[in-house]
């Protein structure tokens, strides 16, 4: 049977990528979200009383989002992306102070690398052994093994793993180094730190629905894309297509088709600060060590935005529904004051977004089993993929179209 109509199940950036894709390849798709808009959790909210529009929580990203970068240049949306000209991770603790993890670009970026860590205060020769052992054992890491027992195989230095490795693990794999998977791990170090080019970090300059979410709206419609918004699937036979695509988180995935296995997620939360006065930071992109709150963000620099109040984020890899949110807001407030030794003014807005599910983790997912027509490329990371980002969404998306061809081949 000839594969015509594809339903995409899910309107978030994997299931906007599939659609896309599907469509250039001359399928007639339609495109089902529950929500009001498409995005999923890569979105943004409209705060009605800044009139501005705000996303869940900053972004960032690395140069090895080759996928993503494609897209981008597909949307006419590249200009959105705003990127480091090296690697630089901005870092404060309450002994040492403000210090840079800076990858000379003069350097090959390996031995850049290595270079730039034993350059961080409070480190030695240890450091360096420890990065040649990291580069040396990358490869053929067991499933189980976890970036904690990794580190402790190379013994690498307490400093080296709280300046850089457990920085790094909280920041692409929103988990800590006691469960986080080596083998994955191993593999985002060797993609991001391949080249000058992917070792660094990028943001977008503009809110998530107008930087990335409204342009690929636009290029569905302009490819002809039928997309059904306030639109719940509720189970397969309700869609009559020639094949339909799963784009969901493993556990939206699981409740659509009657299963009950446990997937493991990891909550973020977001506090968003508002001041009236300016409130300077080293870097708008800066790591704290030994806190609660792990990022801060000065989001008003990356957007360029022209408003008068200055807006920070504080990233938080928990969930804040285990304290109240006003100790929490004041427990992140005195760690922002320690930090830059100042007394904050009071903000004039605080709000908190709070993602209970923002990741599934990578763990070994059981393989559903699917009628021929139904592909599923929801986000499920397993061990050795890359974790749950943007990138693996697009990714995730963008190879839809290889295995409809594929199946059609097959039932030919």
């Amino acid at each position: 049977m000839e594969v015509k109509r594809v339903a995409v199940v899910g309107g978030g950036v994997a299931g906007m990528t599939a659609a896309l894709r599907l469509a250039e390849a001359g399928y007639a798709v339609d495109l089902f979200e529950a929500a009001p808009a498409l995005g999923g959790r890569t979105k943004s909210f409209y705060d009605e009383e800044l009139n501005e529009w705000v996303d869940n929580g900053p972004h960032a990203m690395v140069g090895a989002y080759h996928g993503t970068l494609k897209l981008l240049a597909d949307i006419e949306a590249l200009n959105n992306v705003s990127w480091q000209s090296s690697l630089t991770l901005s870092l404060w603790d309450k002994t040492r102070g403000f210090f840079d993890l800076k990858a000379s670009s003069w350097l090959p970026v390996n031995l850049a690398l290595v270079w730039a860590a034993y350059r961080l205060p409070g480190h030695d020769i240890r450091s360096i052994k420890a990065m040649l052992k990291l580069a040396m054992t990358m490869t053929n890491r067991d499933d189980q093994q976890t970036v904690q027992q990794w580190m402790d195989e190379i013994k690498a230095p307490k400093r080296l793993v709280e300046d850089m490795l457990n920085v790094l693990c909280l920041g692409v794999m929103n988990e800590a180094m006691n469960t986080a998977k080596a083998k994955t791990f191993a593999r985002v170090l060797a993609l991001s730190f391949s080249s000058h080019r992917n070792a660094k970090m990028g943001w977008f300059n503009q809110p998530l629905s107008q930087s990335l979410v409204a342009p690929l709206a636009d290029k569905l419609r302009a490819v002809g894309v039928n997309v059904e918004l306030r639109h719940s699937v509720r189970k397969l036979d309700d869609l009559n297509h020639d094949a339909v695509v799963l784009a969901l988180p493993a556990f939206a995935r699981n409740r659509l088709l009657g299963l009950h296995d446990e997937i493991e997620t990891q909550a973020i939360t977001n506090i968003h600060l508002w001041f009236e006065e300016k409130v300077v930071l080293p870097n708008m992109m800066q790591g704290m060590l030994g806190t609660y709150g792990q990022w801060l963000f000065d989001v008003s620099a990356m957007m360029k935005s022209e408003s008068e109040l200055q807006h920070l984020c504080v990233i938080v890899s928990a969930d804040e529904s285990e304290q109240l949110q006003k100790e929490l807001l004041a427990l992140v407030l005195s760690e922002i004051e320690m930090m830059l030794s100042i007394t904050l003014p009071k903000p004039k807005k605080v709000r908190f977004v709070r993602e209970k599910r923002a990741t599934v983790l990578v763990r070994e997912h059981t393989d559903v089993d699917l009628p021929s027509h139904v592909f599923d490329i929801g986000e499920a990371p397993q061990i050795g993929e890359l974790p749950a980002t943007i990138e693996l969404a697009v990714l995730s998306g963008e190879k839809v179209v290889g295995l409809v061809h594929l199946s059609h081949e097959k039932r030919a």
